[in-house]
């Protein structure tokens, strides 16, 4: 089963995103900032990050950078969202191999859902017995 972690400040958003992943047969781990997700990452490498880029302590970005630097996370796929609409940061977070960048405002549960399955294999669903 596909482990996605799940890094946002919004304690709604996060857990929306972890509700929906989890109805579509995903595993999450949920952090409340970049600090707390570093933690989570090392405790469960995960098969695919959701970040968010505005966050108190440790941003995306910051975060970001940080677990680029060590080999066996370097590989781990990454979607970033922000609330905001801004066209540097998507460029530094492509620098960064950042696979996509959502606006939160513009993204729904359907495209989020989409960008995933691009990035991780779906779960397998169980037979009906």
């Amino acid at each position: 089963m596909s482990r996605i972690l799940i890094v946002d400040d919004m304690a709604g958003s996060r857990e929306a995103m972890a509700r929906l992943l989890q109805r579509e047969g995903y595993e999450t781990d949920t952090a409340h900032n970049g600090a707390e997700g570093l933690v989570r990452l090392k405790e469960h490498k995960p098969d695919l990050v959701l970040l968010d880029q505005m966050m108190p302590e440790v941003d995306g970005l910051t975060f970001l950078a940080g677990i680029r630097r060590f080999p066996k996370w370097r590989d781990i796929p990454v979607i970033m969202f922000s609330a905001l609409k801004d066209r540097t940061f998507q460029l530094k977070a492509r620098t960064l191999g950042v696979k996509e960048c959502l606006t939160k405002a513009e993204f729904s549960a359907d495209s989020l859902l989409q960008c995933v399955r691009q990035h991780v294999s779906s779960p397998k669903v169980p037979d009906p017995v």
